[in-house]
């Protein structure tokens, strides 16, 4: 079933209220001005879509067959090898996802694929909790990917996924019998699920798909989007969002004020010490929206030259990111390293603003009235 008009947003429970007001900020800041005649945004949807969505869900999916064959490898013939062979895998699966992560409508809203894929955040720590259960019971409904995919969404994805590779417990799996081999089933199931789902979306956004058609064709009686606008309004959300994702949830919440009051387990991927190379891929996937969707083009043509100040705030974010050698934690409490990640929040607010601000002007982005009523 195909979604309704996009102009209402659809955040994901990091970004209900703040990223709203977020995006509300930079909108009203510039006035709600008419687009410039030279915004093509059809322009923006195909490029957004060739460049950007379909190769970042290929390169997904690819990586998620390969976590699906070395899972299940890993079953077969349990060892350190196999096993580091699966994690190494899944660290390709997560880095893919993170790139595309930030895209919060098309096929991978529908049938809830993208909390199945990814129940994140989990503050109360709900799916863990239910992940355990499952390992407990030896609930054999989970090791069997069709009965799984009607389960909880905790325990189908990429973090039910983590725990079972690398949670308490989880060397056992280089040994068979045993509640090893029961966790190695369920994790072979999830990888399984996970691999099905991404194949589905790759699928969903096909040439001659009906989100397709409507993304590049919208239309008054389109079910989706009723102005070619109204996508680049939906692209504009996800630029938007996924450098707020970054800044804010998964920076800001986990870091706290202090590292007194620091919370690292809050951070995505903690576990598999992948916090910053998930990171990186979102504000890669952010910058390669911009880049190759179009929105450099808007913003050099009503500020020359201003892309490239956007794209160095973006990749010197990246740089810092990818310089964060210790997990977490240990970044958390080391006041030399949080100054750097403090300094990294600011400089993507800048980015994102001046960004912002441009591409709502020259585009001519504007709210619908029911954009602010939450989710």
């Amino acid at each position: 079933m195909l979604q309704h008009p996009p102009i209402a947003f659809h955040l994901s429970p990091w970004g209900s209220g703040r990223a709203l007001a977020y995006l509300a900020a930079i909108l009203s800041s510039v006035g709600l001005c008419p687009a410039h005649a030279e915004t093509d945004h059809a322009a923006i949807a195909k490029a957004s879509l060739t460049e950007v969505i379909r190769p970042g869900y290929a390169a997904f999916a690819a990586a998620t067959g390969s976590l699906d064959d070395k899972v299940a490898a890993l079953c077969k013939q349990p060892s350190a090898d196999a096993l580091q062979a699966a994690k190494d895998s899944f660290a390709g699966a997560v880095d893919a996802w993170s790139k595309v992560e930030i895209f919060r409508f098309g096929p991978i809203m529908q049938d809830r694929r993208y909390e199945r894929l990814f129940f994140w955040p989990d503050p109360k720590s709900l799916g863990l909790r239910q992940v355990e259960d499952a390992l407990a019971k030896k609930d054999e409904d989970v090791t069997d990917p069709a009965k799984l995919a009607a389960k909880s969404v905790a325990l189908q994805g990429l973090p039910a996924l983590e725990y079972l590779l690398y949670g308490d417990g989880a060397d056992g799996l280089a040994t068979s019998g045993g509640a090893a081999a029961f966790r190695c089933r369920f994790a072979s199931s999830a990888a399984t699920n996970v691999d099905g789902i991404a194949k589905n979306v790759v699928e969903g956004w096909s040439a001659g798909s009906p989100y397709e058609k409507a993304f590049l064709e919208p239309a008054p009686e389109n079910a989706i989007y009723h102005t070619p606008k109204e996508v680049t309004l939906e692209l504009f959300k996800s630029f938007a969002s996924g450098i707020e994702l970054v800044r804010d949830e998964k920076l800001g919440k986990p870091l706290g004020a202090t590292s007194a009051e620091a919370k690292p387990k809050l951070a995505a991927f903690w576990r598999s010490d992948l916090a910053f190379a998930n990171m990186i891929g979102n504000l890669g996937g952010v910058s390669l929206l911009f880049s190759k969707g179009g929105f450099a083009g808007v913003v050099d043509a009503d500020s020359s030259g201003v892309s490239d100040s956007i794209l160095f705030d973006l990749n010197h974010a990246i740089e810092v990111l990818r310089g964060m050698t210790k997990p977490f934690a240990g970044v958390a409490s080391d006041e030399e390293l949080r100054a750097k990640l403090e300094a990294v929040r600011v400089e993507l607010k800048s980015a994102g603003q001046t960004a912002g601000d441009i591409i709502a002007r020259s585009a001519g982005l504007t709210f619908g009235f029911n954009a602010m009523d939450g989710d």
